[in-house]
């Protein structure tokens, strides 16, 4: 099992980023031009998905489904178990790119929501840095901070702000053929929220809650595995498939579906397993 220092606990509030702005579509500067040679490889090897797998991956659910649930079923802020800041520069490659934009997306809104500012901070400078990197812009929009800051107690507006954001950045996605890049964002933030739900678990006094939590995304994983199959020729997507389908056992082996409490030797099986995704993901 591990061992954790303090769990910190905070009032519930989130704050999100602009992954991507739109501006500038027309104008063929120098850095638009760059970025179009490097993203030029991963137009070649897109692969088009059936209508129903569209629909799946771009209407697939933000991070912020779960930490919000995290939060109402009382579950303690740990920033260590969060992908370290520091480790945003180790990743050179594409695949690498955006997992981990997709993983830290995820640790950013598990900050945010817990009103964690300093941390959030940290997170939206890596998420912000990954994006530019991929070429799919990181420019940081200025009038989305008044609005997040307009929101910060009314929850129901922030989520809208939110999900629009996301919205905002499947459009771009989708529209410049980069549904790959899409599809890796999206295994990036599930692993990390399944990986924070399952370890808080372990630390929780009644984990019922929490691994209802966990239960709640069978359907997201299952969906995930079908988008996957369209990229089963891609020699680079085929150990990330295999990492998401490691997960299964997760929905099968452990009764969490029940609702009821788990035994704490299972969850930190489940923890376990889902950290091991995520490690792979994030090294």
């Amino acid at each position: 099992m591990k061992a954790f220092k303090k769990i910190q606990s905070g009032a519930a509030y989130a704050a999100f980023f602009l992954l991507i702005a739109l501006s500038g579509c027309n104008n063929a500067s120098n850095q638009d031009q760059q970025a179009n040679a490097t993203v030029a490889d991963t137009i070649a090897k897109e692969v088009t998905l059936s209508p129903e797998s569209q629909n799946m991956l771009y209407s697939f659910p933000t991070p912020f489904e779960v930490t919000s649930l995290l939060e109402k079923a009382k579950a303690g802020f740990i920033f260590d178990i969060t992908n370290p800041p520091a480790n945003v520069d180790k990743y050179s490659t594409e695949i690498s790119k955006a997992l981990n934009l997709g993983i830290y997306s995820a640790d950013l809104c598990y900050s945010a929501t817990y009103n964690r500012t300093d941390e959030t901070n940290k997170f939206l400078g890596c998420t912000n840095k990954l994006a530019d990197e991929l070429g799919i812009a990181g420019v940081y929009d200025q009038s989305l901070l008044e609005k997040v800051k307009k929101f910060n107690n009314n929850k129901d507006s922030l989520i809208s702000l939110i999900n629009k954001v996301f919205g905002q950045t499947n459009d771009f996605l989708a529209k410049n053929n980069r549904t790959r890049i899409a599809v890796l964002i999206a295994c990036g933030g599930f692993s990390e929220g399944i990986y924070l739900a399952s370890t808080l678990g372990e630390v929780a006094k009644d984990n019922a809650r929490i691994m209802a939590i966990v239960a709640n995304q069978k359907d997201n994983h299952m969906k995930l595995l079908t988008i996957l199959e369209a990229y089963s020729a891609d020699e680079k997507m085929k150990p990330v498939y295999a990492e998401i389908q490691k997960l299964k056992p997760i929905w099968g082996n452990y009764g969490i579906e029940s609702g009821k409490k788990i035994d704490q030797q299972k969850v930190v099986e489940i923890s376990d397993l889902a950290e091991s995704v995520r490690l792979t993901f994030a090294k």
